[in-house]
């Protein structure tokens, strides 16, 4: 008997050790579909080693997969794809499911004109120094931060990659921790920097900048694609004059196909209206004209997620403002000090990045005060001179307490340090586009109606929608009461 019970447990035992490793690995299955991306050409990869050569992976004789050459990914409208598609436009701003279904490392056309392409044929990229790529991340989708990556090994000669550096900023997402680790181990230029804590985008920025290596450094955003030849004309810009912060062109990826659009791009310079709202200008808007529409030309600003720059020069700038919030304006920032301070900012028309633009954005889902309007009372009391007051009178406040925006003495003294000119320079130098409403006739403040009598101020309710506009008894300092009069 107590051998019968010992065989009866011991098969027991193994019945039980088959059920829980089956379990195990459907587990495992599962697990590992999560975020599954298309790896067409990877046999390609395992074979040689990323990034020592330019490549574009050979589909053979496979029909082409979703979204190869930059075409839009087509999907069967059923309800499920429906709400898998909902979901990540939800979660981060564009359709995770369409770009699942693509391979990491799709093939783009090259899109640079023919007078780009004949300049990089006579370029000797030998001569041209490395730089170190920066790339912040946070909870970004696995196939769209994996492309970011592939399209940068496949479309650059190696020896122009000292490093891909990706900034971690204390993702919650489990597909970004080991998983990304693991995938990255077999790639030696890549190197993953985690955050001790959450940054926010600008601090990971100074963070990865100063944890670099290369004297160039270049910044990219985790949802973007680079194109052939694009990175050898930003290099060789910054590399011909270390004060010149090169941008590339940037095409657009459609949020909800996928798709390359590479007509627009090269129409567009960068600028904002005085609320320092950051939008793209045609080009024929601007005063300054070029012959050859293949020539980098100046900007005035730039939206701030892609471009090259000189270490020295950008630690001269100090860098940008750690005590900015999270996201915003360090962008028009940049853009500023760079003119002011003896440098200049050119977009590229031979570098072509495709971007993935996003209905919202991560970083400011979680914010519950306005990081924008804080960040950009900093930057107008730092840099903006006498033209604050504009900025102020846009968003309604004749004056600010230094409790709203932090104490800025440090960074008034790295201008100083630096030698930087006016605002006005900056204005008629870079950007006489610009409408000037400091011109005498312009009044500010309130706004009252004598037949009320004093005390009652012209008041504009910012979230009402039927009647925005009534008299109410002055306060004296509500953003609700201050008007500015001006000629733009």
């Amino acid at each position: 008997m107590p051998r019968r019970r010992y065989i009866r447990r011991v098969v027991s035992l193994v019945v039980y050790l088959i059920i829980l490793g089956s379990s195990l690995a459907v587990y495992l299955l599962q697990l590992s579909s999560i975020h599954r991306t298309k790896d067409y050409g990877m046999d390609v990869e395992l074979k040689r080693p990323l990034g020592s050569n330019i490549h574009t992976p050979t589909i053979g004789a496979l029909d082409p997969p979703p979204g190869d050459m930059g075409v839009a990914v087509v999907i069967d409208p059923t309800n499920e794809t429906q709400e898998l598609m909902q979901e990540g436009l939800r979660a981060l701003g564009y359709n995770q499911y369409a770009s699942d279904l693509m391979s990491v490392r799709r093939r783009l056309p090259d899109i640079r004109a023919p007078w780009c392409r004949r300049q990089e044929a006579n370029l000797e990229t030998r001569s041209l120094p490395p730089t170190s790529i920066v790339i912040v991340f946070y909870d970004e989708a696995w196939s769209v931060l994996l492309r970011t990556v592939h399209s940068i090994l496949d479309r650059t000669p190696g020896h122009l990659i000292q490093e891909i550096l990706l900034v971690d900023d204390c993702s919650t997402a489990a597909h970004l921790k080991t998983r990304l680790d693991e995938y990255f181990e077999r790639l030696p230029k890549v190197r993953i920097l985690r955050a001790p804590k959450r940054l926010g985008l600008i601090s990971a920025k100074v963070y990865g900048a100063k944890a670099s290596q290369a004297q160039i450094i270049t910044f990219l955003d985790s949802h973007v694609e680079c194109t052939v030849g694009w990175l050898e004309p930003l290099i060789q810009e910054v590399a011909s004059n270390s004060t010149t912060i090169a941008i590339p062109t940037i095409d657009l990826i459609d949020l909800y196909t996928m798709e390359l659009d590479k007509d627009k791009g090269p129409l567009r310079v960068g600028a904002y209206q005085w609320d320092l709202n950051f939008g793209w200008w045609g080009r024929a808007a601007m005063h300054k004209r070029y012959p050859n529409p293949y020539v980098p030309f100046d900007t005035p600003a730039m939206a701030g997620g892609l471009f090259s720059i000189d270490r020295t020069f950008f630690e001269r700038l100090g860098w940008y403002d750690e005590g900015f919030e999270m996201y915003g304006i360090e962008n028009i920032e940049l853009s500023i000090k760079s003119w002011m301070c003896g440098g200049r900012m050119v977009i590229v028309p031979c570098s072509r990045v495709a971007h993935i633009a996003k209905l919202t954005h991560p970083y400011l889902d979680d914010v519950g005060k306005d990081v924008i309007l804080k960040n950009s009372l900093r930057l107008a009391e730092v840099w903006m001179d006498e033209y604050k007051q504009i900025m102020f009178d846009v968003y309604g406040i004749p004056r600010y307490l230094v409790t709203m925006f932090g104490s800025v003495e440090a960074r008034k003294a790295a201008r100083e340090r630096a030698g930087c000119g006016t605002f006005r320079d900056y204005i008629l130098t870079a950007f006489p586009e610009m409408m000037n409403p400091l011109v005498p006739g312009a009044f500010r403040g309130e706004v009252r109606n004598v037949a009320l009598g004093e005390r009652h101020c012209l008041t504009h309710q910012w979230r009402a929608s039927k009647e925005p506009l009534s008299m109410k008894r002055c306060d004296g300092r509500g953003r609700e009461q201050h008007w500015a009069h001006n000629f733009y």
